[in-house]
C-alpha cells in the first residue's frame, strides 16, 4: 500500500474562509446573468471551483508566461490577481462573438478584438463580484487591462502565502476557469464581516406563495405483476399482461413517494388521467 503524507491544503475547501466565498460568488452570479443575457442573449453563472493554498513563488512558477493576468484592486482592502490561459478566455469569448469554440487547444495569443472582448469580460465579472458582496459597506474592486507573465505583477513577497480561488465561469460556449490569487493573511479579515453578516441575520423563512409554487412529482400505479424470466423473453407485441389490480377497486396515488390519494381511472381530451376519490392523509 502506497503511503502518501497527508496535506492539510486538501480540506481549504471546508473551512469558513471556503463557506464564505462560495456563498460571496453564489450571490454574484445573478448579477453576472443579467449582463451577459444583456450582452449575449444567453445566460451564464459564476461557480466556486478548487481553493487552494501556496506560497505567492510557487504560484507563480506554475502560470505558464503566455497566459493572461491583471491586477484586481479590492481598494482600501487587498491587491489581488487575476489570471487565465487564452484558451479558456476564447470558451467565454464565443458567446460574445457567436463563434463555435475549437476543441483544439492552442494557447495562441487574442487578437486586439478578442484581447477588447476579455476585458469587458473582466470588467463584467468584477462589478458582479462588487455587488455581490455581502459585508458591510460597498466593496469596489478595480480591474487593469490584461497582460501577459504574471510573474512581472510582484504584488507579495515570495514566501508569502497565497490563496487560489478557481471561479468556473459556465457560458453557452462552456465552462471556463478564471483564477484569482488572494493574500492569506488577509483574506480572513477581509471575509470575517461576511461570515458574522450572514451569521447575524434572521433566517429566510419563504413565502407562502412560493411554497405553493414548489413541483411536487404525484405517482399513480396503474398495478404489478409478476412474470418469471422465461416467459418475459417470450413476449410478443399484442400479448395481455394481467395486472394484480382489481377494476372495481380505486388506484392510489404518491405524493413524492408517499401514498395520498386514492383515484379512478379515466381521460380528460387525448391525455390519460385520474379523478381523486379520497385523501388518505386526512
Amino acid at each position: 500500500m502506497n503511503v502518501r503524507p497527508f496535506d492539510f491544503r486538501d480540506i481549504a475547501a471546508l473551512d469558513d474562509t471556503a463557506v464564505a466565498i462560495r456563498t460571496w460568488i453564489s450571490k454574484s452570479t445573478s448579477f453576472f446573468s443579467d449582463y451577459w443575457v444583456e450582452a449575449t442573449g444567453f445566460s451564464a453563472k459564476l461557480e466556486l471551483g478548487a481553493i487552494t493554498t501556496e506560497s505567492y513563488e510557487k504560484v507563480l512558477s506554475e502560470i505558464p508566461r503566455h497566459d493572461l493576468c491583471c491586477v484586481a484592486e479590492i481598494k482600501e482592502r487587498s491587491s489581488s490577481v487575476w489570471y487565465g490561459s487564452s484558451d479558456q478566455f476564447r470558451i467565454i469569448l464565443s458567446d460574445l462573438l457567436c463563434l463555435t469554440p475549437s476543441d483544439e487547444g492552442s494557447d495562441k495569443d487574442l487578437s486586439a478584438i478578442e484581447t477588447d472582448l476579455a476585458n469587458y469580460f473582466i470588467a463584467r465579472v468584477a462589478d458582479s463580484i462588487s455587488r455581490g458582496w455581502m459585508g458591510q459597506g460597498d466593496l469596489e474592486i478595480e480591474v487593469t487591462d490584461l497582460e501577459k507573465d504574471a510573474r512581472k505583477l510582484r504584488l507579495f513577497r515570495g514566501k508569502d502565502l497565497v490563496t487560489k480561488v478557481c471561479i468556473e465561469v459556465e457560458c453557452k460556449g462552456g465552462k471556463a476557469t478564471l483564477n484569482w490569487l488572494l493574500p492569506k493573511q488577509k483574506l480572513p479579515a477581509l471575509l470575517d464581516e461576511t461570515v458574522d453578516n450572514r451569521d447575524g441575520g434572521a433566517p429566510a423563512s419563504p413565502s407562502k406563495e412560493l411554497i405553493g409554487q414548489l413541483p411536487l412529482e404525484v405517482v399513480t400505479m396503474l398495478g404489478t405483476a409478476s412474470i418469471p424470466m422465461s416467459e418475459l423473453s417470450k413476449l410478443k407485441p399484442g400479448e395481455l399482461i394481467v395486472l394484480d389490480q382489481r377494476i372495481d377497486q380505486p388506484m392510489v396515488s404518491h405524493v413524492d413517494g408517499e401514498p395520498a390519494f386514492e383515484c379512478w381511472p379515466g381521460r380528460l381530451g387525448k391525455k390519460q388521467a385520474v379523478q381523486v376519490s379520497k385523501c388518505l392523509n386526512e
